[in-house]
């Protein structure tokens, strides 16, 4: 499991450290709102990947944020400035710019992260998307959609599949629908030639006396298959031309970095304008300096460097292949048919004569045929895996119902019929309270996610000290570590204090809309040193 053990929040004039997380259940609550426990409960999942939803007057972009964790028994540190992200465990430090780089490295190093079939492409469900199984916000909360504009819920439900071994299939599931496409077509291209046919049977007509010339629709087809492949090609080789260059600018700074020999026997490297012997390294569109005037630290860069370095060759590999496979394509493509000059001009305004009719309808019915065989054995997959993704969704669903029917003892709600609902028939107030209970519950037993649970203002709307009585022990009852925020009303002073299984995180007496201040200062700074950093 991943646990949180700190929270530190910050920059060079203000900060804020909140650290007291158990293992088990934690609740962070004050009788005020706005006091910061959205700010920390953001923190920490805008540090784990997740997408910022911080309230609109805090400009998070200002500040650095880091979390210390547990990953297994394992500790580690993240630190997200904006888009760049600082790991650091007890052997090394790594950064990464952006934030696909840095669910690759989590998907490497600390836990999988599943693929997706999205626009035809498999693609890694990032952490943006990855953490909404375990984390709700309090603002923007829809029971239709998720967050963020790039991902849809179907998106979130095939991810869901893929964690537990029912993802969708991805080179075949290509094929399938390349498969679909092209019967398509050639249903189209039959009903054409059937006619045609039809028209040159009647008396006095014959297609001995045609002429046999390219036939205008398949070169035009043809056509603008070879067209989308070399736009493709063109495509990749820009992508590839981009990773060479990425490649270059970081040998030139692993060569500059080199040839800082701090270890020389008479004099030293010093800044020219200042006299200083310190050196930083400033990662592009960042607010902060690492500190390499270390041999320690220049080698943690080092290998930084040539991390991504090694990461950049990989992709040149890949794009290489990717390039190579469609040039077969297009050679493959081309070769099937001989085009003039001519075929290519008429293909393209338009022009047309009948070629063999009868010969091409023969060969199209025949086509039809082999896809139709493909496609069955596609259907006796896909029949297996729909029983397979039924049975798991029943499942999960049961467990939501459950926990509604805990919560709620209304023998008149209605049951969930899936993780969201229409878009015409949000959840709203408790409603959506116990729905995202229900939901993040029931993902957690049955996926089995190693995140922390975060559900930020969990008693929203109204949610009645009765329900969350019940609510309490089914999230006590799993293995994750979970968060929750609450605004307390007056007459419920202490209501967390005497329960031994809560670990209560309390705000009270927090001034409204002031969490960080320059108490923290210097223990903020400190724990940026750890990672060799410096604001810039």
């Amino acid at each position: 499991m991943i646990t949180v053990k700190r929270v530190f929040i910050g920059n060079g004039d203000e900060s804020y450290i909140q650290d007291g997380f158990t293992d088990g259940l934690n609740i962070i609550s004050s009788y005020d709102n706005h006091v910061g426990k959205t700010i920390v409960m953001q923190a920490i999942m805008y540090a784990l990947g997740a997408n910022a939803l911080f309230p609109p007057t805090f400009l998070y972009r200002q500040y650095f944020f880091i979390i210390d964790l547990e990953v297994g028994d394992k500790p580690l540190s993240i630190l997200r400035n904006k888009d760049t992200f600082v790991v650091k465990d007890d052997a090394s430090i790594e950064t990464f710019e952006g934030k696909g780089a840095f669910d690759k490295y989590w998907n490497e190093e600390i836990g999988h992260l599943p693929s997706i079939i999205k626009d035809s492409s498999s693609i890694l469900a990032g952490l943006a998307l990855y953490t909404q199984m375990a984390f709700v916000s309090q603002t923007e909360r829809n029971s239709s959609k998720v967050l963020g504009g790039y991902f849809k819920r179907d998106d979130f439900i095939e991810m869901v599949y893929s964690v537990v071994g029912l993802g969708a299939r991805q080179i075949d599931s290509r094929t399938e629908v390349e498969l679909k496409r092209r019967k398509a077509v050639l249903k189209t291209r039959k009903g054409e030639l059937s006619k045609q046919a039809g028209m040159l049977r009647k008396p006095g007509t014959s297609l001995a006396m045609t002429s046999p010339t390219a036939d205008r629709e398949e070169t035009t087809r043809l056509i603008q298959k070879l067209e989308s492949i070399k736009n493709s090609i063109g495509e990749l080789q820009k992508k590839r031309s981009a990773a060479y260059t990425r490649r270059l600018k970081n040998e030139a700074l692993l060569s500059e970095l080199r040839s800082l020999n701090r270890d020389i026997k008479v004099g030293s490297v010093v800044c020219l304008r200042c006299g200083s012997e310190e050196i930083g390294y400033k990662i592009p569109d960042s607010d902060f300096v690492f500190d390499i005037t270390t041999d320690d630290m220049r080698r943690q860069i080092l290998r930084t460097v040539q991390r991504r370095i090694d990461e950049y060759g990989s992709e040149i590999d890949r794009l290489d292949k990717d390039v190579r496979n469609l040039q077969r394509q297009f050679n493959a493509a081309a070769e099937s048919r001989e085009l003039t000059l001519e075929d290519i001009f008429a293909a393209r305004e338009g022009y047309r004569d009948v070629e063999e009719v009868d010969r091409e309808l023969s060969e199209v019915v025949d086509e039809i045929e082999e896809i139709n065989e493909e496609l069955k054995d596609f259907a006796r997959v896909d029949k297996e895996l729909r029983e397979d993704r039924s049975s798991f969704m029943d499942s999960v669903l049961d467990t939501m119902n459950y926990v509604r029917r805990t919560i709620n003892d209304d023998s008149g709600i209605a049951e969930y019929e899936g993780l969201f609902t229409t878009a015409t028939n949000v959840f709203m107030g408790s409603e959506a309270t116990e729905y995202y209970l229900a939901r993040v519950y029931a993902l957690a037993k049955h996926v089995q996610f190693q995140l922390p649970i975060i559900i930020d203002s969990f008693r929203a709307e109204e949610l009645s000290s009765a329900r969350e009585d019940r609510v309490l022990p089914l999230f006590r009852s799993l293995p994750n570590q979970v968060i929750f925020s609450a605004t307390l009303k007056g007459e419920e002073a202490g209501k967390y204090r005497g329960d031994a299984s809560i670990n209560n995180i309390d705000f009270t007496g927090y001034e409204v809309g002031k969490l960080l201040s320059d108490k923290s200062n210097e223990a903020f700074a400190a724990k940026l040193a750890e990672f060799s950093i410096r604001i810039a």
